[in-house]
């Protein structure tokens, strides 16, 4: 506020315009908005619920909980939010997972000058303005649109970005922590009387895609929030001939979150083996659920992973061999040879925090073991090395997923 000096002669011409005097200020605000969770992982020892049917139209699952993307996560959306929030959240089952933290630009401050003159006095008045509607946040002038983007992660109770979904041989789903080197029931499922898996994806809305083997090709969703929450999602299997695939769903690229599965045939007679032309590379349209052959491949039977940078893997081959593909053409980018890690009649592998994580079966062919992949050689010692870290997994694992909301930079 501004403070006016006035002489005698001017006084009474001042009361006069005593309802002109000055009325102005400056209004500023700064938002800092911030989101943070921190939960321990355990190893949850838990017995498996009462198997059961479940259908249920309910395609949406369980809200609560906390889920966000790191900066290092590389994702275009920005997110502003007020007022400033800080909320902690521990899981049923033991996670760890990260936040989004973003603050608004530098103080800027809008000013209106409006010159009002007298015979004796020139009065000058200032105002400024600060706004806020339900989808914008106005600070001094700046607005930033609350707008998380298409394909944003969800706040689910069970989080995406912080390890990966594992499938038993019986419809059991878990969960593996990389950072602990843990594994924690989620749940049983029982669809419509399929129980036999044969292999499994995990989208970014928070269902896991099953294949079942009976009938061949099955395809349903299970809520990962609730297992036994089954869900018919209309695609009809042995499409163009192709019955069995192994699946994971890869987003478009970095800058596009929304994801799609891609897959690798596998005929089901007889082991999976490698030749020439022997499978084929696809892809299912999200809409249609339909199949398009996009290559051949050199396996009869592989899994597959994908990163929420928009990158396929595949898993496959005599002797094992890691295969990223163009998602456009199929073709080879990169091979790296696996060596001494054999397929085994159950097995599965996902890309977390810049690594890979396989499963494959132990010598009793009972339970599966864990073998590490330090691929972004984060221990900086020019090595990529392969490093078996669980011998005895709770269960015999046919299907991993890992959701593309989680972190795909090194950690």
């Amino acid at each position: 506020m501004k403070e006016l000096l006035m002489n005698r002669s001017a006084w009474a011409l001042a009361v006069l315009l005593a309802g002109c005097g000055d009325d102005g200020g400056v209004t500023g605000a700064i938002t800092d908005s911030g989101t943070g969770t921190n939960t321990d992982a355990t190893t949850t020892d838990t017995t498996s619920p009462t198997q059961g049917g479940s259908m249920s139209a309910t395609d949406n699952p369980t809200q609560g909980g906390t889920m966000g993307q790191t900066e290092s996560q590389g994702t275009s959306e920005d997110t502003t939010t007020t007022p400033p929030t800080s909320t902690t959240t521990e899981s049923m089952t033991g996670t760890t997972t990260m936040g989004v933290d973003t603050t608004t630009g530098p103080d800027t401050t809008t000013t209106t000058t409006t010159d009002t003159t007298t015979t004796t006095t020139t009065d000058t008045t200032t105002t400024s303005t600060s706004t806020t509607d339900d989808t914008s946040t106005t600070t001094d002038g700046t607005t930033t649109e609350d707008d998380p983007g298409p394909c944003a992660c969800p706040d689910i109770e069970v989080p995406l970005d912080d390890g990966i979904f594992v499938l038993s041989d019986d419809s059991q789903l878990w969960k593996y922590y990389p950072e602990t080197n843990t594994f924690s029931m989620l749940g049983s499922f029982n669809c419509g009387g399929m129980t036999s898996t044969f292999s499994m994806a995990v989208d970014r809305l928070g269902f896991a895609w099953v294949m079942f083997n009976t009938p061949a090709g099955e395809i349903w969703k299970i809520d990962v929030t609730n297992p036994n929450n089954c869900i018919d999602p209309g695609y009809n299997p042995n499409q163009q001939g192709i019955g069995y695939f192994g699946m994971a769903f890869v987003s478009n690229s970095q800058f596009d979150q929304c994801d799609r599965m891609y897959g690798n045939s596998y005929d089901g007679i007889g082991g999976f083996s490698e030749g020439p032309n022997s499978g084929d590379f696809l892809s299912v349209d999200p809409d249609s659920l339909l199949i398009d052959i996009i290559s051949p491949t050199d396996f009869n039977g592989a899994e597959m992973t994908g990163t929420g940078d928009g990158r396929v893997f595949s898993f496959g081959g005599v002797p094992s061999k890691l295969v990223e593909r163009d998602k456009a053409s199929g073709a080879v980018i990169d091979t790296f040879p696996l060596q001494n890690l054999p397929l085994t009649n159950a097995f599965a592998f996902a890309f977390f925090g810049g690594d890979f994580y396989f499963f494959t079966e132990t010598n009793n062919g009972l339970v599966s073991k864990v073998t590490h992949l330090d691929y972004d050689d984060s221990d900086m010692d020019g090595q990529q090395q392969l490093t078996t870290i669980n011998n005895a997994a709770p269960i015999r694992i046919v299907g991993a997923g890992v959701s593309t909301c989680a972190p795909f930079a090194p950690m």
